[in-house]
């Protein structure tokens, strides 16, 4: 790694300068209160980081809403020719926030799991990432150190974190991410780690909200509570929109169509954005539903964050706690409260 420090207004102009050579994407203002990832010039508004977080997270990017997987035509002596839609354009993210950055790195787990995507792979291999640290919770939803998503760093190329007399330290942690630096003026630092002690040590002792359990208790709590009536309780105001789904870092399923021309001869492969909570999601062959009511949606929903995925990649909750979910329902149910109510007949039972 390469460690420099630099007040945080040259950091700006070093990402200002980054848009001459590639689309640069960086949370920016939408609307009154709203943030979200967009594309800046070099003309652009560069502000600083303490923003609430995007409605979108930034892997949206990586996974676009609607994406072409490729081409077809049918020609005349009956072959069907098919041309690849892959996306190998260059792209940098920044202002990461850590919560995200795990996000990220549990998809490119998810995405190389079995058969690997080649359409996420071939976008995330030409994604350079700028992470930056959390000095303090960016929105009173917010439980990252409860789950872990505090202190995650791997995957970012390049990390910021503020630390004390106003300066910001600058990791290059990957070759990528020197490549980005190359040509700049920061002043080298060697005492990278003990700056990155004193900003943990300047943190509230408190960030954010707490979890009644720890993520590596929650899988097996959350096993033994399959009939509990907390899976009711929180969807009697559920409108099964599937907002939760859609901004969430870590949710990744999709559908699959085929569009066809008026020709009825070419047309096009895509995929879209899909998510369990929807009530047609689990429709099957024969209009089975096999999880046709909102309570079995949700349990799905909560033990995959909290157990089916964290037992079988070994990485800790899939759940982020970046409170997106909680803050965009339109009937405030949040999977913070689910999962302390899940845990609150267990821990009693132990006190």
């Amino acid at each position: 790694m390469s460690d420099f420090v630099a007040p945080g207004g040259e950091v700006l102009d070093w990402l200002r300068s980054l848009t001459a050579a590639h689309p640069l994407f960086l949370p920016q203002k939408h609307g009154k209160v709203n943030y979200r990832f967009a594309e800046v010039g070099e003309d652009s508004l560069f502000q600083s980081q303490d923003y609430r977080p995007t409605v979108v997270p930034p892997v949206k990017i990586i996974v676009p809403a609607r994406e072409e997987l490729f081409r077809f035509r049918k020609e005349p002596d009956g072959e069907v020719e098919m041309t690849p839609s892959l996306d190998t354009s260059f792209r940098v993210l920044a202002g990461v926030r850590p919560c995200d950055l795990k996000g990220i790195f549990l998809m490119d787990l998810f995405f190389q799991d079995g058969v690997v995507d080649p359409y996420y792979m071939a976008r995330r291999e030409n994604t350079a990432i700028i992470g930056c640290a959390c000095s303090e919770p960016c929105d009173d939803r917010a439980f990252c150190a409860a789950v872990d998503s505090l202190d995650h760093r791997e995957g970012a190329d390049v990390f910021l974190t503020p630390v004390r007399g106003g300066l910001v330290l600058i990791e290059a942690r990957t070759d990528r991410g020197r490549r980005l630096l190359d040509g700049v003026d920061f002043d080298p630092c060697d005492d990278g780690p003990a700056r990155k002690v004193g900003a943990v040590a300047d943190r509230p002792d408190d960030f954010g909200r707490p979890l009644n359990a720890g993520p590596g208790e929650l899988p097996d709590i959350i096993d033994k509570q399959w009939k509990s009536p907390v899976w009711d309780k929180h969807v009697e105001r559920c409108f099964s929109c599937g907002t939760c789904n859609l901004v969430c870092p870590t949710c990744y399923c999709f559908d699959v169509y085929d569009d066809m021309n008026l020709d009825a001869t070419s047309g096009s492969r895509e995929r879209t954005w899909d998510g369990c909570m929807l009530p047609n999601f689990s429709i099957v062959a024969g209009e089975h539903n096999f999880r046709p009511d909102p309570a079995s949606r949700q349990r799905h929903r909560v033990k995959r964050k909290f157990e089916y995925l964290p037992r079988r990649f070994g990485h800790g909750s899939v759940c982020v706690g970046c409170g997106r979910c909680g803050r965009q329902c339109t009937s405030g149910i949040d999977i913070h409260d689910i999962v302390n109510d899940l845990c609150e007949p267990i821990v009693g039972e132990g006190s």
